[in-house]
């Protein structure tokens, strides 16, 4: 479907508001009867809304940095960070060099998409979000749609290499965080029975969600007090799914995605506990995000234990993944 000007708009069902400017940045708004959600297309394409309507909770952390207009200072990723979900590629962990490029962290988070209308109507709507980077000959499309009555959204990504002589290898994934008001020392992360826990560094496993440290059994599906340390982990699904629920509100969040190409789930844990940059103690909130390798490879690194991603020649590798609310719990 062409985008332009004399679009119709509605007011029911699925719709789809764009040519929208918020605090400095192009924006696209994706709404049925039950979600609203607000995209950025100049940061990266990340929700700065994702309400679910009936029970008024948006799954959408804001950090205590808060979102500022575009300004060329914040151009870098740690330094933009608002909360919320990115996608990131062609890297994850620290900004690298390789292959002669520098390649960014988050490079697709912090710079603007394009997209293009490909269904709307009343029943169901459809976007495609395109993303290409100037570090690597890498672009990003990520079809989203939302059907009339829905709680679940559906992105199915692809990403295309452009070069026709070598092939490309990148990191990808998806940083998801989550915070007040949805999350709360109340609330709790639900796994598959065959999950397991592992810590990057010392090599330490266990099973979902108990876990040893300093002489203690920790159940870390549940939230601690303010001020608790807890180091970086990751964990393995059989089904590759979570859910986190908030049972103050009777509301959960549903999280699906494909575990052929995202088989880490990285579990970050930020309780107040970091007294330095950037967080100083203000924030609470967890991150549980899908990546192609374990914590916290480059992609230097990950090319060297064979867990890149690899792309060739002019050719393309495919991903999905889906989000649903679910009330009541």
């Amino acid at each position: 479907m062409e985008n332009h000007i004399y679009r119709p708009l509605r007011n029911y069902g699925c719709r789809i508001i764009d040519d929208v400017v918020f605090k400095g940045y192009r924006s696209l708004l994706l709404e049925n009867e039950r979600l609203l959600i607000h995209l950025l297309l100049d940061k990266g394409g990340e929700p700065i809304r994702w309400l679910h309507k009936p029970t008024d909770t948006d799954f959408i952390w804001i950090s205590q940095k808060g979102i500022v207009p575009p300004n060329a200072l914040y151009s870098e990723y740690e330094i933009s960070y608002l909360g919320g979900w990115q996608e990131m590629f062609p890297e994850v962990s620290y900004t690298s060099t390789y292959r002669g490029a520098t390649v960014h962290r988050g490079e697709s988070a912090v710079t603007p998409w394009d997209y293009r209308i490909i269904k709307d109507e009343p029943e169901e709507i459809q976007v495609v979000l395109i993303n290409q980077i100037r570090s690597l000959p890498l672009r990003t499309e990520k079809r989203i749609t939302l059907k009339a009555g829905s709680e679940t959204v559906r992105i199915d990504e692809t990403v295309f290499n452009l070069s026709p002589t070598t092939s490309m290898e990148a990191n990808w994934g998806h940083h998801l965080a989550y915070g007040p008001p949805f999350l709360t020392e109340e609330s709790f992360i639900t796994l598959g029975k065959d999950a397991t826990i592992h810590h990057p560094e010392s090599g330490e496993s266990w099973n979902w969600p108990h876990m040893e440290r300093g002489g203690e059994t920790l159940d870390i599906s549940r939230m601690p007090a303010p001020g608790t340390e807890r180091d970086l982990l990751y964990v393995l699904t059989e089904d590759n799914s979570y859910r986190l629920t908030n049972p103050q509100r009777g509301t959960a969040l549903e999280v699906r995605w494909d575990g052929s190409i995202w088989p880490y789930l990285w579990y970050w844990q930020n309780f107040k506990a970091d007294q330095d940059y950037p967080f100083f103690g203000r924030d609470y909130n967890i991150g549980l995000e899908m990546f192609n390798v374990p914590p916290k490879l480059t992609l230097g690194e990950a090319v060297e234990q064979k867990l890149a991603l690899v792309i060739p020649p002019l050719g393309s590798l495919s991903s999905w993944l889906e989000f649903e609310a679910i009330h009541p719990v």
